[in-house]
């Protein structure tokens, strides 16, 4: 793979997270407005509206739920591209240079090191593994 496919494929790949995340948001709102407008009661001619009674569930609650099935589709999302293309090189396995690298990336995803850092730190230690002729 070149560089360019690998940065477009990368870039695509961000984009595609981010745009999950982003539509999880969206659908939760759009699904906790809907539950709010489902408490409100019309009396006559004014309407008013009630908090919901204890009994009922929260009202961000189809927020988060979403967000959270969203958060859980990124991170199989992720998984896949990592299971597909960090492990195998074609129908082999890859070489171990490759296969160290990605374990330092992932190693500081778990950390909480930000995903543009991880991906280059992953990127500099199997370069650098590989430049040294290590293995």
């Amino acid at each position: 793979m070149n560089p360019t496919t690998f940065l477009i494929a990368l870039a695509a790949l961000s984009i595609g997270t981010y745009v999950m995340r982003f539509a999880g948001v969206k659908v939760g709102a759009a699904l906790a407005v809907r539950g709010r407008r489902g408490a409100q009661v019309t009396t006559g001619s004014e309407v008013s509206t009630e908090a919901p009674t204890a009994s009922a569930s929260d009202p961000d609650e189809p927020t988060s739920r979403v967000t959270a099935w969203m958060d859980r589709a990124t991170v199989v999302l992720i998984g896949a591209v990592f299971a597909t293309t960090a492990v195998f090189d074609g129908q082999a396995l890859a070489d171990p240079a490759r296969l160290i690298g990605v374990g330092v990336g992932v190693l500081a995803a778990v950390v909480r090191v930000p995903m543009l850092v991880c991906v280059i730190l992953a990127m500099a230690v199997c370069a650098g593994i590989r430049w040294t002729g290590i293995l």
